[in-house]
């Protein structure tokens, strides 16, 4: 591991690795944001900076591992949303295909209103 040195008190030079901070009494600890719940979830205490640095590191593996699953998991759910939406411009599509350009939609109804009447001629 890299030695660390802070060069002033107010300098921003990082003392130990993300995710490790030394306590009082020496040892060092090491703490990691859960990604999905915000929450500090603690890893340990670690007698030197590099068991906690590989400590961190490994859960931190983990939790990338997880969020790729989870966008994985919500890609395939907008896939399957996005085909589900072409099915049905499709649909209307074809539909929309089947209605003559040239036929106007009173025509259809005054041609069904001939027919009854002639329906009804009929029967008398």
């Amino acid at each position: 591991m890299k030695s660390y040195k802070r060069t002033s008190k107010n300098s921003s030079v990082r003392l130990y690795p993300v995710g490790v901070r030394k306590r009082k009494n020496g040892k060092f600890c090491a703490e990691i944001k859960h990604p999905f719940n915000k929450k500090l979830i603690w890893l340990g205490t670690f007698n030197t900076a590099d068991e906690a640095s590989e400590s961190y590191k490994s859960k931190n593996l983990d939790f990338e591992e997880q969020v790729m699953a989870k966008n994985a998991k919500e890609g395939q759910i907008s896939q399957i949303s996005d085909q589900e939406s072409c099915l049905n411009d499709e649909s209307k599509q074809k539909s929309l295909m089947d209605v003559p350009k040239n036929s106007n939609s009173s025509n259809g109804v005054e041609e069904k209103v001939k027919e009854e009447i002639e329906n009804e001629t009929d029967e008398e």
